[in-house]
């Protein structure tokens, strides 16, 4: 376990080098940025000025190691659009984008052991069935068309809520939907096939033959089995629902790290993009070494293997 933490640990560090590569070659690639930041009748003196003040003078790798450099420090400058230093902006906005996505993460967790043990019990009959046809019908429904459909009905048709924007509770109940049925649909499918692979291992099966109570064969040895891929599952379940952001967020008016990126990529802003690309990919990759820990500790077999 030691060494599988030391080994993700320097995942951190190859993403933050990653990333930060990443980020400079594309920026460059889309053109000078001092130009694109320059007024469109700016002399060519003030242009150059502009390329003194983004530091854009220096020779080609001193920038490219300030740039790993600030993944490190998390001090990517000051924001062209608001003179604010970029890192201070992610991180103002960051709570309120965690707060949209953990909530519904752990409902669709919740809603799908329930919807997944059920179906799993019962996978011969009319009810499981139906109740698996009616998650893979929400599955292919996209979250941001729910998102528009909520706001439809609930907010313009009976007005029960607010349309848009940061106004309290009410404001985050669309958005937690949208997203809750988004994770709901592909955690319900996954939980109940790996119960139903679970049910066909010998120790679960040993202990029927036993005679041991059902609902005890299923919390004590089907669901330990089955639960691990689940988890498992979240880290990557994570990611897909901050990636929905970049849509929710904007669409719904919610200022948080989604809606600021992308207004930062409209408006050219450089420094708070390359903050929160660096934040958001830092964050989802500590999600996922955080659910490889709890699986590792929750499963014996994997830890065996790292062992090894």
């Amino acid at each position: 376990m030691l060494l599988f933490l030391v080994r993700r640990i320097a995942l951190i560090a190859f993403v933050a080098v990653g990333v930060s590569t990443l980020l400079f070659v594309l920026i460059r690639l889309s053109g000078d940025p001092a130009t694109l930041m320059a007024p469109a009748d700016a002399s060519a003196e003030v242009v150059e000025a502009t390329r003194v003040r983004m530091g854009l003078d220096r020779p080609l790798i001193v920038q490219y190691l300030s740039t790993i450099a600030a993944g490190f420090t998390l001090d990517f400058g000051q924001s062209y659009m608001f003179g604010l230093p970029a890192a201070q902006m992610v991180f103002s906005r960051l709570g309120a984008s965690l707060w949209i996505v953990l909530p519904p993460l752990l409902i669709s967790l919740l809603g799908a052991l329930a919807i997944g043990i059920y179906a799993a019990l019962r996978p011969t009959r009319l009810s499981g069935r139906a109740l698996m046809t009616v998650t893979f019908l929400f599955d292919g429904i996209p979250y941001f068309w729910l998102a528009l459909v909520l706001v439809l009905i609930f907010s313009i048709n009976l007005q029960w809520l607010p349309a848009t924007g940061n106004s309290g509770f009410a404001s985050l109940v669309v958005p937690w939907t949208a997203l809750s049925i988004y994770g709901l649909a592909t955690l319900s499918r996954l939980v109940r096939g790996q119960l139903l692979d679970a049910f066909t291992e010998g120790h679960v099966t040993t202990a029927r033959s036993k005679g041991i109570h059902p609902a005890r064969v299923l919390l004590e040895h089907a669901l330990p089995t089955a639960l691990p891929p689940v988890l498992a599952w979240l880290g990557i379940q994570f990611s897909l629902m901050f990636s929905a952001l970049l849509i929710l967020e904007p669409l719904l008016n919610y200022n948080g790290l989604g809606a600021l990126l992308v207004g930062s990529v409209t408006n050219r802003d450089f420094p708070v993009i390359q903050a929160s690309v660096f934040s958001i990919a830092v964050l989802i990759t500590l999600m996922n070494i955080l659910m490889d820990t709890v699986v590792r500790t929750v499963d014996p077999r994997l830890r065996t293997k790292v062992a090894q």
